[in-house]
């Protein structure tokens, strides 16, 4: 650690010394590696490391060292003094006053709340916002520890970028207690591993946080068993695990075992956990690791603890009281206090039931009434399994709380320990490797999203006080306390389209610093990171070794698709090399849903050909195989690589560029394009993917959705400042229509152009039904101010989880065009600034519109050019029917030299073009079905090329297919 010069530096003193120059006492806090000075009035002067005398107080703005709140309004430090080791702290008018017992330390001080005179709501008794960015790359590290559960502090360790810490009245203010740490970067995994070591009041993991790189299996990839995995199938998932070079197993409950109460399925296990227990001797002797995968403390609607007699501690929003007595039949349930606020909306990730508690009985209701008398209705009796009962009046009826389909404890009760409790003992006596506690993410179904950060604490630290041995952990989400006992950062769910980006995104996350309380950034809940993926924040955090929390990496969730158009991409190899090269860059594993048993792999043959590429890259990372220089070459967001093996059996990589052009629509123009090479001169190498088409426009059958022609029904929903727009009706038409609409809109320049913007919506009331007419078509006249407009269809949030419905639309032309909008825009929806929302990313990369179900029609104009009016025409916009289709002996030509490809491509087939000439057709599940050779292929020059492409397709149908175009760089590491 640090060479201890004498005994009487390393154990220094808190001194006051006087200072004239900030007009009274100024306080002085330190320990052997930094110095921090307090005014007397609080506010912050400096914190200063000792080794390069540098000061990392944020100065852009004044701070106070400390801040109360009382019936709701903050009160800042107003004095503060030190005697004795005791830092007493006043708050003017807000009648509080705060006394700190202040510990120094080698590296570190403590804070500890001795004594508070009044009636604080909450009491921050740490607030030091610091100039530091939370990156490895600096030599200074600063982190604020809590040392108990009732201590909040809101920033994740190990890097900060807030020293903050808060104690909260109901919890309990005295005792509250954090260190406040400041090192060089290098010792501030060691520096906090002593901290906690020496703290009785938080449990002890080895196996996480800051012993977490220590740990091989944070850096592993693992497969996902929902339930097929039991001792007679063992054998067979040892042999999948090696196919793909992994050595984890993650064991995902909800199937074979229920959430709550964690009852194994008797048929498959029928010795219960016992038999499990074996399933994970046969892997550990295999040398696969194996994790235990709950749902944290949700309960099924299955589990003992609410069925057939519901455990009076589930937890309730509230409670009513009934106003008249309810036999076993009623169907009608009358209430003392308002129904007015309780709403009947519920999905998955929505925090709302329609069950009620009454006694032995759950009741689910269908409505209610919004005044006296205050009423459940369409109530069904007895469900779940509980018998229906007579109630008399002035009996409680409890509204359950429920989130993810499932019921929660109440906080309070023993239940919420009982589970904690259970899950470690089944890790123990399994002989699990690995905790994951899913859907974390609804601790605030618990007791309200501000302590959300406390009752996740008490369930995690409950566990892992029961845990024999430690064994690491992961959550959905992440709080302060939970990072001592995780593993590795941070599984995202799978994303369905827009691969490379949505990786390159995920890095960008789970590397970003804990921006929480910085004063120009609004944070999120739950601290998960940069979501909104902008691409400047790619750029800055995606090529950097690791991020602030210091933990391993992981790249999973990953699951392999096959693209179902209009909003599902297929996985190709070069998505899937796109992940594994950023894995082997980062050192991260990733964990895999499924699809590599080998009857999948049988059936859809590209899956069998993915495993191949990432059981190799598997083997060269964990065997380090590849220099840093070159690992940090492939963490670059956005830079393909490609592996090959060179003559000797060695590895290499070559730098490749895949550059994507859509053929849509009958305008012949877009069929030609330009490909810039950036490598030597190179034989023409692409893919041919041939995509769903579209009827015409004129097809009888489409839905008119929007029409210009009376009133249009569109409302400015949201704008970014200082963007206005209008939208207003015009007789001008084209072909087939006589009226359109006129989107105007303006950008002041108070924001960044590419997110400049705004949106018109139009609601479906009731939601439209558009299954059978997944795409859009529509007419546009452009003004070539270089503006994009968004046409937008979302379902409502509670069915779709907020997917987003993009299609976009660059207005780079001018004069009447019509477009054929079908695929979800997936990868440059993040080149953009949009609006935030709860899963910003997810919205956009994971999630999926309900057709059946569409609520609303969003036209959105961004990347507005500043201080000019934009102006496009719109026609009618039609809901149109997808339709199969062929597309016949492709022309390609670059730069004039044309080749034909003497092949037929049905709608989802594909073919790939190899620079030797060999032309590979497969069906849309990646089955070879024929090859033929192509002589004499086209040069593609350095620099610009010109290409065109051309096709015969089925009559009155404009072919519709995605070209990518390859090219590839000479190998990277020179022999």
């Amino acid at each position: 650690m640090y060479p201890i010069k004498s005994i009487h530096i390393w154990l220094f003193l808190l001194y006051v010394a006087a200072c004239s120059a900030c007009g009274g006492s100024r306080i002085v806090l330190e320990s052997e590696t930094f110095r921090y000075e307090i005014a007397g009035d609080g506010k912050n002067l400096r914190f200063v490391s000792k080794a390069s005398g540098n000061d990392y107080l944020y100065h852009d703005s004044t701070s106070w060292c400390a801040y109360t709140k009382v019936n709701g309004q903050v009160y800042r430090a107003t004095k503060a003094s030190l005697r004795d080791s005791l830092l007493d702290l006043e708050f003017g008018d807000a009648g509080v006053q705060a006394i700190l017992r202040v510990g120094s330390k080698k590296d570190h001080l403590t804070l500890e709340v001795d004594t508070v005179k009044g009636n604080p709501e909450s009491l921050t008794f740490l607030n030091l916002p610091l100039s530091l960015a939370g990156r490895p790359v600096e030599p200074f590290a600063v982190t604020a520890l809590s040392l108990n559960i009732q201590t909040h502090v809101r920033q994740l360790p190990a890097l900060q970028t807030h020293a903050w810490a808060t104690a909260y009245g109901h919890i309990g203010l005295k005792g509250a207690k954090a260190a406040l740490l400041g090192v060089p970067m290098e010792n501030i995994l060691p520096a906090i591993r002593q901290i906690i070591s020496a703290t009785d009041a938080l449990p002890h993991s080895d196996a996480g946080g800051a012993w977490a790189q220590q740990n091989k299996r944070g850096y592993s990839s693992y497969l996902m068993n929902f339930g097929s995995l039991t001792p007679q199938t063992v054998d067979a998932w040892i042999d999948m695990c090696r196919n793909l070079g992994f050595n984890q197993i993650d064991n995902h409950g909800g199937g074979f075992f229920n959430f709550g109460e964690l009852k194994i399925d008797s048929a498959r296990f029928p010795g219960g956990w016992k038999d499990f227990a074996t399933v994970n001797d046969r892997l550990h002797k295999a040398g696969i690791s194996s994790i235990f995968h709950t749902y944290a403390f949700f309960i099924d609607k299955n589990a003992k603890y609410v069925t057939p007699v519901p455990s009076p501690h589930l937890g309730a929003f509230r409670s009513f009281t009934l106003a008249r007595p309810v036999n076993a039949s009623d169907s009608v349930i009358e209430v003392k206090e308002s129904t007015t606020d309780v709403s009947t909306v519920i999905g998955f990730f929505v925090r709302n039931s329609v069950t009620l508690r009454i006694g032995e009985e759950l009741v689910e209701f269908s409505g209610v009434t919004d005044r006296p008398p205050y009423r459940f209705t369409g109530c069904k009796r007895g469900i779940l399994g509980t018998k229906a009962a007579e109630h008399a009046a002035g009996v409680e009826a409890w509204h359950l709380k429920e989130m993810f389909s499932r019921f929660v404890p109440d906080p309070e009760s023993p239940l919420f320990t009982e589970i904690a409790r259970h899950t470690a003992q089944i890790a123990n006596e399994c002989g699990f490797d690995g905790l994951y506690l899913d859907a974390m993410d609804g601790c605030d179904l618990l007791g309200g999203k501000e302590y959300a950060w406390y009752n996740g604490a008490r369930f995690v630290t409950e566990i892992a006080r029961n845990l024999k041995p430690a064994i690491g952990m992961e959550m959905s989400t992440m709080f302060h306390h939970w990072w001592h006992y995780r593993s590795r950062w941070q599984a995202w769910d799978m994303p369905q389209r827009g691969y490379k980006r949505f990786v390159d995104v995920h890095l960008a996350s789970i590397k970003s610093p804990n921006l929480f309380l910085k004063p120009q950034i609004k944070p999120n809940d739950f601290e998960h990171g940069v979501w909104q993926g902008d691409t400047a924040w790619i750029r800055q955090y995606a090529p950097m070794d690791n991020g602030a929390l210091l933990l391993p990496l992981t790249l999973g969730w990953w699951g392999n698709m096959i693209g179902e158009s209009p909003q599902t991409e297929t996985t190709f190899p070069d998505d899937i090399e796109y992940l594994c090269a950023k894995m082997l860059g980062n050192n991260a594993g990733t964990a895999i849903l499924g699809g590599f048993d080998k009857g999948t792999m049988a059936n859809i043959p590209l899956f069998a050909r993915l495993a191949g590429i990432i059981r190799q890259y598997e083997r060269l990372r964990l065997s380090g195989y590849f220099p840093d220089s070159v690992r940090a070459m492939l963490r670059e967001p956005g830079k393909d690589f490609h592996l090959v093996e060179e003559s000797g059996g060695q590895w290499n990589f070559k730098p490749r560029t895949y550059v994507k052009h859509k053929i849509s629509g009958p305008d012949t123009a877009a069929r030609r394009w330009n490909v810039v090479n950036d490598y030597p001169a190179q034989p023409l190498s692409l893919r041919i993917e041939a995509l769903m088409a579209t009827k015409p426009w004129s097809d009888a059958g489409n839905i008119v959705i929007a029409d210009f022609a009376g009133s249009h029904g569109f409302r400015q929903d949201t704008a970014a400042p200082g963007v206005k727009a209008s939208l207003a009706a015009t007789q001008e038409g084209a072909e087939g229509f006589a009226a359109s609409g006129r989107l105007a809109a303006t950008n002041e320049g108070k924001v960044p152009r590419r997110g400049s913007w705004i949106a018109m919506g139009k609601p479906f009331v009731p939601d439209l039904n558009i299954e059978g007419h997944k795409a859009l078509g529509v007419w546009i006249k452009g003004d070539g101010n270089g503006e994009l407009l968004n046409f937008r269809l979302e379902s409502p949030k509670h069915m779709s989880h907020g997917a987003r419905g993009d299609h976009f639309v660059k207005i780079d032309f001018t004069g009447w065009k019509y477009f054929e909008l079908v695929e979800i825009e997936s990868t440059e929806f993040t080149d953009y600034l949009w609006p935030n929302s709860d899963f910003y990313v997810y919205d956009s990369y994971r999630h999926t519109v309900g057709f059946k179900n569409i609520n609303r029609l969003q036209l959105w104009y961004n990347h507005l050019p500043e201080n000019k009016t934009v102006s496009c025409l719109i026609s009618p916009v039609k809901a149109m029917p997808l339709v199969a289709h062929a597309i016949r002996n492709p022309v390609l030509s670059v730069d004039g030299k044309r080749i034909q490809l003497p092949v037929t491509l049905q709608t989802g087939m594909y073919l790939e073009l190899a620079p030797d000439g060999e032309c590979s057709v497969f069906d849309a599940k990646g089955k070879l079905l024929e090859q033929v050779k192509i002589n004499g292929l086209p040069l593609l020059q350095p620099g610009d090329n010109v290409l065109s492409f051309d096709c015969e397709t089925d009559t009155g149908i404009s072919p519709r297919a995605l070209v990518t175009v390859v090219t590839e760089g000479a190998p990277v590491i020179k022999r």
